[in-house]
């Protein structure tokens, strides 16, 4: 049988002494590492992401907040009290930094606007040039410097966004300019382009225009001056991925407004139901209705969905495979592909078709639809997909009025040449600032 020894007094307080002390020493070491961590974790640059279970079908239960973004409270538009929810998003720099400006010709900003009436300036809340057709410039949204990190991995798709370069995989494509410099800001259109003495513009009270080329669009846009062109496939798709972020669902429609997807009207007369731009101009940063005949406004920008199709530089659909241009440098954009990357394949087979998006390829060049279209406008990516595989489509951007629930942030047209020229398609502004 085992002997039991029991220690004495003495040694029994030495030990209890010695324990206590080797206790504070561990607590103390523990200490200091969690104020290094804290004091580290104050300092890096903030991260906001988010992952998408690509097989799960519920928009809202697909999307899942990581890193800074993990605890967040989501943003929404409450269609009951005609309020937008900011959730916890609204000092977050994207949303914070992110205003409305009348912009001359020249790229230069000239005054800002004030963010609750576009019809008055910022300063003084004198009348301001919204809506002056004689005015040298455009009514614009500054969107602000982001840098994004996309990425696919086991059945997930993944999109990082960060206020500075968090590391090499982090790009601002969205905010590099043609000479690769880097932008603190970028402009694009409060309005939808309408057409002002041959100048593509962005004012308040007008029609959009629309049955022109995708070359005089953008020959329209240059008008402007050199600074100007088209809406881009990179700020496009970064928006996109900004809206599902703050409203962690890939329904936009649901968490922003349907957007003015009816209303159709085949009379030119009456511009084919289009209605006049400004109607939201004293509804703030983000506003949206839960019916179908009004339009939608998201970072100061009327229409991102809806009323008519946007025409985009930048992504080409070429013989069922997307080529993305993400920057302006070297020679530019183009309509035939010169230049441009090939980024993956379309939805496969020949011909051409249509359907709601469900399968996606997720690049650092964007999340573009592919494989089978059998998804539906409360599924997956709950917008709608058209795709032909015999020719060079220029990609379109968001809907008409005779769209309804198709229409939404994502939802993408690769079924229209350079040439297509129609009722429901035209193109807005986009503007580089001066290095």
């Amino acid at each position: 049988m085992a002997k039991i020894y029991v220690a004495d007094k003495d040694t029994l307080d030495s030990v209890k002494e010695t324990a206590e002390a080797t206790s504070e020493k561990v607590d103390g070491v523990q200490n200091t590492a969690n104020a290094i961590l804290s004091e580290l974790q104050g300092q890096r640059p903030k991260r906001y992401g988010f992952r998408v279970k690509i097989a799960e079908p519920d928009p809202e239960a697909r999307v899942e907040y990581i890193y800074d973004a993990v605890g967040m409270t989501p943003a929404a538009m409450n269609f009951s009290s005609g309020v937008f929810n900011f959730g916890s998003w609204a000092d977050v720099w994207f949303v914070r930094d992110n205003y409305p400006a009348m912009v001359k010709y020249d790229g230069t900003e000239d005054y800002r606007l004030n963010p609750n009436d576009y019809t008055k300036k910022l300063t003084d809340n004198t009348a301001s040039d919204v809506a002056n057709t004689g005015y040298g410039g455009n009514a614009m949204t500054a969107i602000p410097c982001c840098w994004v990190k996309r990425w696919e991995e086991n059945g997930y798709r993944y999109v990082s966004i960060c206020e500075t370069q968090y590391d090499e995989g982090y790009k601002a494509y969205a905010h590099t300019r043609a000479d690769g410099s880097i932008e603190k800001i970028h402009y694009y259109p409060m309005f939808k382009g309408c057409m002002v003495d041959g100048k593509l513009r962005s004012l308040s009270g007008q029609y959009p225009q629309y049955s022109t080329t995708a070359q005089a669009e953008r020959d329209a846009a240059k008008a402007n001056g050199a600074a100007w062109d088209l809406r881009n496939w990179a700020m496009d798709e970064l928006l996109a991925d900004l809206l599902v972020l703050m409203s962690k669902t890939t329904n936009s429609q649901a968490a922003f407004g349907q957007g003015q997807t009816t209303g159709y009207v085949n009379d030119a007369g009456q511009h084919y139901g289009h209605i006049l731009s400004g109607t939201l101009n004293d509804k703030g940063q983000f506003f949206g209705y839960s019916d179908t005949t009004n339009a939608v406004k998201v970072f100061h920008m009327e229409n991102f969905w809806g009323g008519r199709w946007d025409r985009m530089v930048g992504l080409l659909y070429i013989n069922g495979v997307f080529h993305a241009k993400m920057t302006p440098e070297g020679d530019g954009y183009n309509f035939v592909g010169t230049g441009y990357t090939p980024v993956c394949d379309g939805v496969p087979g020949s011909g051409n078709g249509s359907g709601w998006q469900k399968a996606t390829t997720q690049t650092e060049y964007g999340c573009l639809p592919a494989g089978e279209l059998t998804g539906s406008d409360a599924t997956y990516e709950t917008d709608y997909h058209w795709w032909n595989n015999a020719i060079t489509a220029v990609c379109l951007r968001g809907g008409n009025c005779s769209r309804g629930s198709w229409c939404g942030a994502r939802y993408l047209h690769a079924d229209d040449t350079a040439s297509g020229a129609n009722w429901a398609l035209g193109g807005s502004l986009s503007c580089e600032t001066p290095s």
